[in-house]
């Protein structure tokens, strides 16, 4: 009797525990799951609708013969200010200011931000233009302005939401914290070809090396676990690669369609960033770094 009353008290107890699982926990699972790609899809769409608008705008400048640099860069900080708003809402939202490395974390191994800063911003020196300072120097503030409001935008939406999000939602293993940063990283490559003002190969090239660059960023931020000295790098980068372009009418400012060898070889260039994240990919515990 008493083996069936203990056999009886364990299906009851398994009943019960299955019940709740079907009554509350699986729901909360898929109400989870639903809120995730809910979020993912609005700020996705958020920040296409930016960005495009950003470019209607700024074509219908340009057929107007509204050519100013200072306009068209106005324009540029001003989709950077909203695009900035935005991802801080979301972040926020959906409680990720901690993996996004906005507050409650300390910097961590700051060292390894010393080479994305000296190899990039040496690589946009070498491949400069020769830089008109009759013309710089009444555009410097404009370039800084914009410089920064392109590394807060960039950063804290591709790193501090998109990336931070899917880490947020997979189970934190080293594997789905390297997979988010693929993901997010191959994203901001991809929305590079928006502009599409180089090209073919021109823009295949972008999308290459901004996806380097992104996977790199995406590691240090994983590692490093603040956001902050990423948007200083970012914006530090921005900021030399754009010197010789500076106070230049818009449509100077558009190259002409590169060929596959400076394609090649500007991807070439960039594909240091994507082995310095595998080296750290390979050298670091990066699911310490999240939990």
């Amino acid at each position: 009797k008493q083996v069936n009353s203990m056999k009886n008290s364990r299906r009851t107890f398994i009943k019960s525990s299955a019940a709740l699982v079907t009554t509350f926990i699986l729901p909360s699972c898929n109400a989870n799951k639903q809120q995730f790609w809910k979020q993912l899809t609005i700020f996705i769409i958020a920040l296409l609708l930016i960005l495009l608008a950003r470019e209607y705008f700024s074509h219908q400048l340009i057929e107007n013969e509204i050519e100013s640099y200072q306009v068209h860069t106005l324009l540029s900080i001003g989709a950077n200010i909203i695009l900035i708003f935005v991802s801080v809402f979301f972040i926020k939202k959906n409680g990720l200011t901690k993996i996004a490395g906005i507050k409650e974390t300390k910097l961590k191994k700051w060292h390894l931000l010393i080479f994305p800063l000296i190899y990039l911003v040496s690589l946009n020196a070498f491949t400069m233009d020769d830089v008109n300072t009759d013309i710089l120097l009444p555009n410097i503030l404009f370039l800084l302005i914009y410089s920064i409001s392109i590394g807060f935008a960039e950063e804290l939406s591709i790193r501090g939401f998109l990336q931070s999000h899917l880490i947020n939602r997979l189970k934190k293993t080293k594997k789905n914290s390297i997979l988010s940063v693929f993901v997010s990283a191959l994203f901001f490559g991809l929305i590079h070809l928006i502009k599409f003002d180089k090209g073919i190969y021109g823009e295949l090239s972008q999308v290459g090396f901004a996806t380097f660059i992104g996977v790199m960023f995406g590691v240090l931020l994983v590692i490093t676990k603040r956001i902050y000295p990423l948007i200083i790098i970012h914006a530090i980068i921005d900021f030399v690669a754009k010197l010789d372009a500076t106070g230049l009418p818009i449509k100077e400012k558009i190259s002409e369609s590169m060929s596959v060898e400076n394609a090649v070889f500007i991807t070439l260039l960039t594909l240091p960033c994507l082995l310095y994240a595998i080296f750290l990919i390979n050298k670091h515990e990066l699911v310490e770094q999240v939990e």
